[in-house]
């Protein structure tokens, strides 16, 4: 097999990696299809249905419909992103989605940051038919250091995909019957992982927050941020630390290819509060 093939998306033909996943290969072009299950780190799943795009294998072939997170490179194939068809499916897998999500965006952790927002802004969906009661949850304690929200959840599966697959957590989980789809714990408790902090950052909607932050919160745009190192083990993990009025209100991953991909452990996260003691000599 070639190591390199040549792909037409939107008319412009492009030559990209053989067998590539043809939704990272869009998003490293900056070509932006919306998404929520894909993650870099997790591979495709096909479970949000949102990235779907009209595929043909050759221009003289008919096009169908296929989800670009489970679709792979080919010589030929030609890609269309804005077909109408492909447009209008994405915008109703936004509609099925915002059918019980709460709509707290004002007061919601994730505002900013949201996957939700940004997709359902690039989805080109406006418009709400809900005329019914939503569907509601109660919440999980998850320990001192992620707070639960389940009915922000919009069943992408990245939560536990993370936590069982790379994480290799054996204390989370998902369970339901039918269209009623929970994830957590079998009951409340401090969640085991030492890599549990990272749930914060796959979920794309709020459901997991970062609890120390939300006593200290900021909205994002807030906070100033530079590139560091983690100084907590000899790794050398690549993280953002965010500050406001002199003091540090959290630290997220930085990825780096070459160190830290795009997660980090528990203590990067949440262990650098001293620096805002008084006592601090420097």
């Amino acid at each position: 097999m070639a190591d390199k093939v040549r792909i037409t998306i939107e008319g412009v033909e492009y030559e990209v990696p053989a067998g590539a996943n043809l939704l990272q290969v869009c998003l490293d072009l900056g070509i932006l299809i919306p998404h929520f299950c894909y993650h870099e780190a997790l591979g495709p799943a096909g479970a949000c249905r949102l990235c779907a795009v009209m595929i043909a294998p050759a221009a003289d072939k008919p096009a169908r419909l296929e989800m670009a997170c489970m679709a792979r490179t080919a010589e030929g194939m030609v890609v269309q992103v804005n077909a109408p068809y492909a447009k209008d499916f994405r915008r109703g897998v936004i509609e099925y989605l915002m059918l019980n999500h709460p709509h707290d965006c004002p007061v919601c952790d994730e505002g900013g940051e949201c996957m939700l927002q940004d997709m359902t802004v690039l989805s080109e969906h406006i418009h709400r038919r809900t005329r019914f009661p939503k569907r509601t949850w109660e919440n999980q304690y998850l320990g001192p250091l992620i707070h639960h929200e389940m009915n922000r959840c919009i069943t992408c599966y990245r939560c536990v995909r993370y936590y069982r697959d790379y994480a290799l957590g054996t204390d989370f989980g998902v369970f339901g019957s039918r269209d009623r789809v929970y994830f957590g714990r079998v009951r409340d408790g401090v969640l085991e992982s030492e890599f549990s902090g990272n749930l914060v950052d796959v979920c794309p909607t709020g459901v997991f927050t970062n609890k120390r932050f939300r006593e200290v919160y900021s909205r994002p745009w807030d906070l100033r941020t530079a590139r560091s190192v983690c100084i907590h083990c000899a790794v050398g993990c690549n993280v953002l630390p965010g500050g406001r009025h002199d003091t540090l209100r959290r630290i997220k991953p930085a990825p780096n290819r070459n160190v830290n991909p795009h997660f980090i452990c528990d203590l990067g996260r949440y262990g650098g509060e001293f620096v805002n003691s008084p006592g601090r000599i420097l």
